[in-house]
């Protein structure tokens, strides 16, 4: 009987040392718990950097431009050499032409002049041609006894004006050189001062004075005495005098001459006045350039490339006629070549960066073909016409590549636009960064030890890190909630619930 209440006393002593075990755990796992449930903050140092704002997007490869060959309606083909997708170079045979078809065309094109010009040949009106604006006579192909549509046909104008003073000779030069500074222009017998007045995709463009330069001779830019290129001498703003027609019967001008508006240049007989000369001197000048189009081809019926590029389209086949023209000039597209490269690549900008967009600003293209490699481009053309797909509306922006061989039309690509850079200053990420009614903001410690908060000020963003214009410099901490202190918070609370619920198992079991 003694024994079994001695083992009864030691089941209760048992018991109870299980209950004060379980009692203390609570009370230092929910110390424990307070304890994490205090906030704990960690601490950023604010350190100089470089922030971009970018523009992305993608695209495919596409030409730079593109040429249209013509032919006259109804000549005959006889081979093609070429398929869509073929690169061609300058020179090369793209097709061939029947050279029967070729006379017989010309013979009608022919007969059709001989009609016109008699049409033209009734006019009995003397009349004179004026300057249409103020300017130098820089060229003069018309002389006294011409027939003004006859000068017309083979120079395309009676005289050439230059309207501002000004001359131009393009050169080629890879010299980075300053623009609108002094150059020397040098021609045979001659020379002027020049001004390097724009640059152009290979060179630069310069401008002279029209007073004593000669037009279309050759001329030579330096920089002091180093030759920088040459080329040949145009008018910069010209403007062709023409004629509806009549026999030139005096020319009061020479070249050079400085004129007025309204001044008299020449002094015609026969002038037509009738609009019906004026279609059918319209006409003629087409017929012409189709006839001697037609002359060029009976001397060589080769269809030669003019350029080096790909062949986008081919609109004729082989022994059928080249298709009846349906613009009055007689002629008909009948290949289309892509030229300079598959070097242009279109990427859609959403509405909310295209302001930021501007020509000439620096792209960075990466192609799927090619990866790893960066193609440096530059925006060459922004269009202000958007495309809305759903409630998101998007803006074309063009970028240029520099030409390589390895370029191909259709290849996939995305392009980076740099739209604008900060240098060394303070920097902060933005999930740090706090907004309210009141401002922007950030926490900070205090000399006390307490947490505060600091209104600061922000610029450029690339939308991990923000540029920080006021409120804080470099070295400056910011604090900011320790989450993963959140999260074990949450677990040893976890844990307690369900250490209270077996000690609440287990006292149930005792009884």
């Amino acid at each position: 009987m003694q024994t079994k209440k001695k083992k009864s006393r030691v089941w209760l002593w048992v018991l109870l040392a299980v209950v004060i075990t379980i009692g203390v755990g609570l009370l230092l796992l929910n110390r424990a718990a307070q304890r994490a449930s205090q906030a704990v903050y960690i601490s950023y140092t604010v350190e100089n950097g470089t922030v971009e704002r970018t523009i992305t997007g993608s695209g495919r490869l596409s030409a730079a431009d593109s040429e249209t060959l013509q032919l006259p309606g109804g000549v005959g083909v006889e081979n093609v050499e070429v398929k869509v997708g073929d690169a061609v170079q300058a020179g090369d045979v793209l097709a061939t032409l029947d050279v029967d078809s070729l006379r017989d065309l010309a013979a009608e094109t022919s007969a059709a002049l001989a009609s016109l010009d008699q049409q033209i040949a009734s006019r009995s009106k003397v009349t004179q041609v004026n300057a249409p604006v103020r300017g130098r006579v820089k060229y003069l192909p018309a002389k006294t006894g011409d027939d003004t549509h006859a000068v017309i046909s083979q120079y395309g104008m009676l005289a050439l004006i230059s309207t501002d003073e000004k001359m131009q000779v393009s050169i080629i030069t890879e010299a980075q050189l300053s623009l609108y500074s002094n150059v020397t222009v040098r021609w045979d017998g001659g020379k002027a001062k020049g001004i390097l007045a724009e640059k152009t995709a290979d060179g630069y463009l310069v401008t002279l004075t029209d007073k004593g330069t000669p037009y279309q001779a050759m001329a030579q830019v330096y920089d002091g005495e180093t030759l920088l290129g040459e080329g040949t001498l145009g008018i910069h703003a010209p403007v062709a005098v023409v004629a509806a027609g009549g026999e030139i019967t005096d020319v009061k001008v020479e070249e050079n001459d400085f004129v007025y508006a309204g001044s008299k240049l020449f002094s015609l007989e026969n002038a037509p006045s009738s609009a019906s000369y004026i279609t059918a001197f319209s006409e003629r000048a087409e017929k012409a350039a189709q006839y001697a189009l037609l002359v060029t081809y009976l001397q060589d019926p080769r269809v030669i490339s003019p350029v080096d590029g790909f062949v986008n389209e081919v609109m004729i086949t082989e022994n059928t006629d080249v298709p009846a023209a349906t613009a009055s000039d007689g002629l008909t597209d009948v290949l289309v070549l892509h030229t300079g490269g598959a070097v242009k690549l279109v990427i859609d900008a959403d509405e909310l960066d295209i302001g930021l967009a501007e020509l000439n600003q620096s792209a960075s293209v990466t192609l799927d073909a090619y990866p790893g490699e960066v193609f440096p481009a530059s925006v060459t053309h922004i269009s202000r016409i958007g495309a809305t797909d759903g409630s998101i509306t998007t803006y074309p922006v063009e970028v240029m590549l520099a030409f390589d061989t390895r370029l191909l039309e259709g290849m996939n690509g995305s392009a980076v636009i740099l739209t604008s850079k900060k240098v060394n200053v303070p920097l902060l990420p933005v999930n740090l960064i706090n907004d309210d009614f009141s401002g922007t903001y950030v926490t900070v410690k205090a000399a006390d030890g307490a947490y505060e908060r600091r209104d600061i000020t922000t610029g450029l963003s690339d939308g991990t890190y923000a540029e920080v214009t006021g409120g804080l410099v470099a070295k400056d901490q910011v604090w900011y909630l320790d989450t993963s202190a959140t999260t074990a918070f949450a677990g040893m609370m976890a844990q307690r619930n369900a250490a209270a619920e077996e000690s609440g198992h287990s006292t149930a079991g005792g009884n």
